[in-house]
């Protein structure tokens, strides 16, 4: 006799365990660890007070300098996996450790100098449960670290020749979604991730997360900004040739005319390195000039 004959709706009890399975599902922290054990210390010890903890930390450790030893000293030790990666591969290959360590949980990123409160991982937890199936990344607000007024990631635009830049305020006061968020605080779903294959790591450092939320929205995930969600993280200085071959990388990969990239090259080239030159520095121009020629071969990776 089948389960319809019984009276009972097979389709109907496997969404309800779908639905069952989705509300249960929790997530798993990365965070990318380079060299300053006490930065990662202070970032196990805001997991570690989260209302909604990790199932799991992973931690990818780019310069190969923390020990399991190390790790017994810091919170959630009893939830912590150490990853060494002493040749440091870069941002990508970094989050992708977590590729067979997930399951159906969300996935927060963090870099090892996140600062961020502790509602954070439940906020963006609910934000991409709210917004299923769409949601495929959430985000909280990011100011400097050292200007806390101030906001460093309202969220990322991509100009049609491929230059990305920052939000410096944000669009709604509720979740809103943009081309692209920081991959210092990200949470991912595990179905937007397995739909992109993961993190691109030919970038080595930059644009990733420009990439990253290029295929999410090839596949039909936004990427969202959650306002009143607010953290910290102080960005570095971006060498000239990282940035400008990543942004060729980029321009190839998602199909922007040859014309329209260049242009754009030419105008970030100029204001980057007139502000070099009024701060004192080099002007970079012969690492642009590097950058382009080497991002038209091809090259990519670890410089």
């Amino acid at each position: 006799m089948s389960d319809t004959d019984n009276g009972i709706d097979s389709s109907a009890e496997s969404s309800a365990d779908s639905d069952t399975e989705a509300a249960d599902q929790g997530y798993v922290s990365l965070v990318i660890a380079y060299r300053n054990h006490d930065l990662v210390r202070e970032v196990l010890r805001q997991l570690d007070g989260q209302s909604l903890p990790p199932r799991k930390v992973l931690i990818a450790d780019n310069g190969g300098t923390l020990s399991a030893a190390d790790l017994t000293e810091m919170p959630l030790a009893d939830r912590t996996e150490l990853v060494s990666l002493p040749e440091n591969p870069g941002y990508g290959a970094a989050v992708n450790v977590a590729r067979d360590r997930l399951g159906h949980d969300a996935l927060l990123v963090l870099t090892h100098d996140a600062v961020f409160g502790p509602g954070l991982a439940e906020r963006l937890l609910d934000t991409l449960k709210q917004g299923a199936p769409t949601a495929g990344c959430a985000a909280p607000l990011l100011r400097f670290a050292d200007n806390r007024e101030r906001v460093f990631s309202a969220g990322g635009l991509v100009t049609a020749g491929g230059r990305a830049s920052h939000l410096n305020e944000p669009r709604a006061a509720k979740p809103y979604p943009v081309a692209w968020v920081d991959g210092a605080i990200a949470m991912y779903t595990a179905a937007a991730l397995e739909a992109i294959d993961w993190i691109a790591e030919e970038y080595f450092l930059y644009f990733e997360d420009v990439d990253t939320g290029w295929r999410l929205s090839q596949h039909g995930f936004e990427s969202l900004i959650v306002p009143d969600e607010i953290s910290y993280q102080q960005p570095g200085a971006h060498p000239m040739y990282l940035g400008i071959r990543n942004m060729v990388l980029f321009a190839r990969k998602s199909g922007i005319p040859r014309a329209k990239n260049r242009a754009a090259v030419i105008r970030r080239v100029a204001r980057e390195s007139l502000g070099r030159l009024r701060r004192g520095k080099p002007s970079g121009i012969g690492e642009a000039i590097r950058g382009w020629r080497d991002g038209n071969r091809g090259l990519s990776g670890k410089p």
